[in-house]
């Protein structure tokens, strides 16, 4: 089943020993789109925000809007800070996943392409890159990790259809057993009437840049007007068959498959 960002967004994240606090945001890795962090905001420690990676997730309980983590509120409290209001170094990520025992995705998959081996990723990796928006001199401040998106930066980017604009990024859709983003809800409202909403796969990226905030996809803007309809308010959770008809609608390969 595929969460709504902005619905995960608020869930409460419960260790073995009581509430961390609620979810504020993810970061994902844009070659693969997997969530590598979500972003929890606390109460208990004066509103102190900390990374949690999907290696150490148990369980989801969607009608409790909640997650269950396999650690303490003490191994927590004791974690090296990051400010996840700014971009993570991977000094930061080492310290993190030194602290919790989490294994180092980019050791195991050094491209960045795919994630921890726990996390069953999508195969779709985007067929065209920019160049890194961050090239700084040897003595420049450390920077963020490049291929590290926050989902709250990425929302609002414009995406650009083969002949045209079709709309710009409201939501996500987040595989909550796999830690994937499947699918971007676009509000196509200034250009269909009636602001309707379309659901539009990462794999059909063909180039996202960053410094611009806009993202091209490999179809039409009379594909996109014809695609399955989507209503995230009343279209209920997303089924498979509802996403075998989008897939087959675009021509894309079907990734649980």
């Amino acid at each position: 089943m595929a969460l709504k960002l902005s619905e995960l967004k608020g869930y409460d994240i419960v260790a073995t020993d009581g509430s961390l606090g609620k979810v504020s945001n993810i970061f994902f890795d844009d070659h693969s789109w997997s969530v590598r962090y979500l972003v929890i905001n606390t109460g208990w420690l004066f509103g102190r925000k900390v990374l949690i990676s999907p290696q150490s997730i148990g369980g989801v309980n969607i009608g409790g809007g909640s997650v269950a983590v396999q650690m303490t509120r003490q191994q927590v409290e004791d974690a090296p800070g990051v400010d996840a209001d700014r971009p993570v170094s991977r000094q930061e990520e080492q310290s993190l996943h030194s602290h919790y025992g989490w294994q180092p995705y980019w050791e195991l998959y050094p491209a960045g392409a795919m994630g921890a081996p726990m996390v069953p990723l999508t195969e779709d990796v985007l067929p065209g890159r920019d160049a890194p928006r961050d090239r700084v001199r040897e003595d420049a401040e450390p920077q963020g990790d490049p291929n590290l998106r926050s989902a709250d930066e990425v929302e609002g980017y414009d995406i650009q259809a083969t002949d045209g604009d079709i709309g710009h990024v409201q939501d996500f859709l987040v595989d909550e057993v796999d830690w994937v983003i499947r699918y971007l809800v676009v509000d196509t409202r200034n250009w269909l009437p009636g602001g309707r909403k379309v659901l539009i796969s990462p794999a059909s990226a063909t180039n996202i840049t960053w410094a611009d905030r806009t993202a091209s996809v490999a179809m039409t803007k009379e594909q996109v007007k014809n695609s399955p309809a989507y209503d995230p308010d009343h279209s209920g959770p997303l089924t498979r068959d509802m996403e075998s008809a989008i897939h087959d609608h675009y021509a894309l390969r079907y990734y649980w498959m």
